[in-house]
């Protein structure tokens, strides 16, 4: 009796051992197939559940004066929206009444080139006039509010004569110069005919071809279409005569994002506010004049 029983024992144990390493075969066969599989949905995206944080689309509001500070800090938020792979698209609202010539420019440039990393949707939320109008034009198509103000196509200097007041409160120039031009006009004094068709040659007129120019090719339109509208007017966005010529599309801020969420493929679509204010300093702002800046800061796209 005592050997059958250790007989016994030992065919189970042998039993339990081919059982157990059957099992552990197949654990490692399953947890291969899995690792293999899991390795290759990931890679094609089969069976993916849909993340809010994949599918996101950067907002920029630019609801300031064209500086080119300002303008640098909003190009700079772009280069970090274009590495991050989640943002799929960009949507520009734009509510500027204008600015700087050189800063309209360097973004107009810079947005059509972002193009060809990621699609730009540009509203005209409020306002697009002169530098903002500069600006919004570099994007095709272009939407706008129907209240929207836009156009203000054109180049103002201003100036101002305070000789009467200076001569009040006991002020006198006493500017040094070399060079005919160096200070072409003075806050002191009213302009002479010939200081005005200085700046009118040197400054207004180029800037404002440029203008026309920029405006032209960003619009893809005809010189003759554009005319017209280039005498510094402002029109609301719905005006009947600048449709196909100054804008494209009189939607809504909703609009817009529903047609997005389409594009990109339902609801799980994110839209992402992109902070532009400066963070706060304790050190004062200094400010040094050098001459002709002074005079060039006067010179502005704007309304």
């Amino acid at each position: 009796m005592e050997e059958v029983k250790d007989y016994q024992i030992k065919a189970l144990k042998k039993q339990i051992f081919i059982s157990n390493l059957k099992a552990w075969i197949i654990g490692v066969i399953l947890i291969a197939e899995i690792a293999f599989f899991g390795m290759y949905f990931s890679k094609t995206g089969m069976f993916k559940k849909p993340v809010i944080g994949d599918n996101k689309v950067a907002v920029i509001y630019f609801d300031e004066m064209i500086t080119e500070k300002y303008t640098t800090k909003v190009m700079e938020k772009m280069d970090a929206i274009r590495k991050d792979k989640n943002f799929k698209e960009v949507l520009f609202v734009m509510g500027s009444p204008g600015g700087s010539p050189t800063a309209s420019e360097e973004l107009s440039e810079y947005l059509k080139a972002y193009q060809k990393d990621k699609n730009v949707t540009m509203y005209i939320g409020s306002i697009a006039a002169s530098g903002g109008y500069y600006i919004a034009s570099a994007i095709k198509p272009l939407h706008a509010n129907k209240n929207a103000i836009v156009g203000s196509i054109g180049v103002i200097m201003p100036h101002f004569n305070l000789g009467q007041l200076a001569q009040k409160i006991g002020v006198e120039e006493d500017t040094l110069a070399a060079g005919k031009h160096k200070q072409p006009i003075s806050y002191f004094r009213k302009a002479e005919d010939e200081e005005k068709k200085y700046i009118q040659d040197h400054l207004l007129i180029p800037t404002y071809e440029n203008f026309i120019h920029a405006v032209l090719e960003n619009r893809g339109i005809s010189k003759e279409q554009l005319l017209p509208f280039t005498e510094g007017k402002i029109y609301i966005a719905n005006t009947p005569e600048i449709q196909g010529v100054l804008v494209d599309h009189i939607t809504s801020l909703y609009q817009i994002k529903k047609e997005i969420r389409k594009r990109l493929g339902g609801k799980m679509v994110k839209f992402e506010t992109i902070d532009m204010k400066d963070q706060p300093s304790f050190f004062p702002k200094v400010q040094v004049d050098l001459g002709v800046e002074k005079l060039l800061n006067q010179l502005n796209y704007r309304q």
